[in-house]
């Protein structure tokens, strides 16, 4: 028996548990059955959902865009500032991550697939970079504040609609305003440019919201796992809008605006030339791109990996995400604590995740394609390497000091659009040729990451750091 077969007879074995524990025993919180508020509360959510688009679209269209406010110097250097944007990015990675462990168990209440749900990650990572396009840019125009303000919001309401969603159709459309919200990620690291300007103050900053990311990669599925386990993939959801309101409420009152104050920006059109006409920018860019879709390949598919083909349960779903996460923070860790030139950083990391984890993926898909410890021992030094994209985000920001929003648009849309749509041919390679496809799909991606990384910068000397001095020359004219 093929590994395609197996899945799919091991998958509807799952999915005929999953309905049988659901007819014996639902979560039950304050005497309401969990199982159950879909079917009673459903139209609460399309209610929200329906009134928030519908909102959006007449605000944006009768009154338009506000006008930016002065920059508050009172921002700069606020350690508080940090804290803040390094809970807001750790609780966007946490909103997703968390119900990954759940999916099989959601495909069956919701009336959904595997194809669904799996790509609903992929949906939600697509669609905020998309929007994020757009909203980052903005905010270098309008101002961070309005920005920042209008998506918690947002990730309030998607993350109630999510919460009482009656099938899997309102769940895309809840987690489609979750992603409007999501797309602020760019505007955090814009704002952290505005408020520590010497380079030095501005590293501590983003390796401190970095680690933050990494709390919410470990603690979403695990947390997650854990709490859908002993009551119901839904209260994860509420505790996550609680959570967004609180955020909110402080972006409300206590952030004041941060965005440079400058007579002539560059328009959209000259930032999109000064990064795309510059091969090395463009390296970076793919480079990222290719990096991160070996990871979203990972975590997109492991809970139907592990229960489904392998008959795990969601307790160690989960579990071995957050060791995943684990792996990756030591080798952040690590790559922090280097010395020298970010270059060099660079190469050297690029090299260990290239030949490291892509040969190892080759090695795990022709010899044990069907033993899980050595698709997860190949995954969990992935996770080790992963921390080459630190050195390689801060070689692109480097010379784009002066329109920061529109190019951490353009990064974060090269870290997770793609990479989304690759993490989908990576399910269905799983969907169809079991693990051995999904494990082929990261080693073509390792692989070719290193290629193209040493292709715009092994014959080269030049460090980025030339281009940025550029900039400062072309600012300052």
């Amino acid at each position: 028996m093929d590994d395609a077969c197996f899945l799919q007879i091991n998958s509807t074995i799952g999915v005929s548990s999953l309905q049988l524990k659901e007819s014996q025993s639902v979560g039950v919180l304050h005497g309401f059955q969990l199982a159950q508020l879909g079917q009673e509360y459903g139209w609460l959510c399309k209610a929200v959902t329906v009134t928030t688009y519908t909102s959006l679209a007449v605000i944006l269209l009768c009154f338009g865009c506000p006008e930016k406010g002065p920059k508050d110097p009172r921002m700069v250097g606020r350690s508080t500032v940090t804290i803040y944007l390094g809970l807001v990015v750790g609780l966007l990675y946490f909103t997703t991550d968390q119900y990954l462990p759940s999916m099989p168990q959601m495909e069956v209440e919701l009336a959904g697939s595997q194809t669904l749900l799996s790509g609903s990650v992929q949906l939600n990572i697509f669609s905020k970079c998309v929007i994020g396009l757009i909203v980052a840019p903005l905010s270098d125009k309008i101002g961070r504040r309005p920005i920042i303000v209008t998506c918690t919001t947002l990730l309030i309401l998607g993350s109630f609609g999510c919460a009482l969603a009656p099938d899997v159709g309102w769940f895309l459309a809840s987690r489609i305003l979750q992603s409007l919200g999501e797309s602020l990620e760019p505007v955090t690291f814009a704002i952290l440019r505005d408020c520590f300007p010497e380079p030095q103050d501005r590293l501590a900053a983003v390796s401190v919201v970095r680690a933050f990311e990494l709390f919410g990669i470990f603690l979403g599925p695990v947390v997650g796992g854990l709490v859908a386990s002993f009551s119901h993939w839904r209260v994860p959801f509420f505790l996550l809008t609680l959570a967004w309101a609180g955020l909110a409420h402080y972006a409300a009152f206590c952030i004041h605006e941060t965005a440079v104050d400058t007579k002539d920006p560059p328009s959209y059109k000259q930032s999109f030339q000064r990064v795309f006409w510059d091969p090395q920018l463009v390296t970076l860019l793919m480079t990222e791109t290719l990096v991160l879709s070996t990871y979203y390949a990972f975590d997109s598919n492991i809970s139907y990996l592990t229960e489904g083909l392998y008959g795990k349960g969601t307790v160690t779903t989960s579990w071995l995400i957050g060791a995943f996460a684990l792996c990756s923070a030591f080798g952040m860790l690590l790559v922090t604590m280097s010395t020298g030139q970010v270059l060099v950083t660079a190469k050297r990391w690029m090299t260990a995740f290239s030949l490291g984890s892509g040969l190892f993926f080759v090695i795990a898909a022709i010899f044990f394609s069907h033993y899980l410890w050595a698709y997860l021992g190949s995954s969990f030094l992935m996770g080790f390497t992963l921390a080459c994209y630190l050195p390689l985000g801060v070689l692109f920001l480097d010379p784009l000091e002066d329109f920061a929003g529109t190019a951490a648009s353009f990064e974060v849309f090269a870290q997770a659009a793609p990479p989304s749509i690759y993490s989908a041919l990576a399910t269905q390679g799983l969907i169809h040729f079991g693990q051995r496809g999904l494990t082929w799909f990261q080693a073509g991606s390792a692989l070719l990451a290193g290629a193209v990384f040493w292709m715009g910068f092994g014959s080269t000397s030049t460090l980025i750091m030339e281009h940025a001095e550029e900039s400062i020359e072309h600012l300052a004219k």
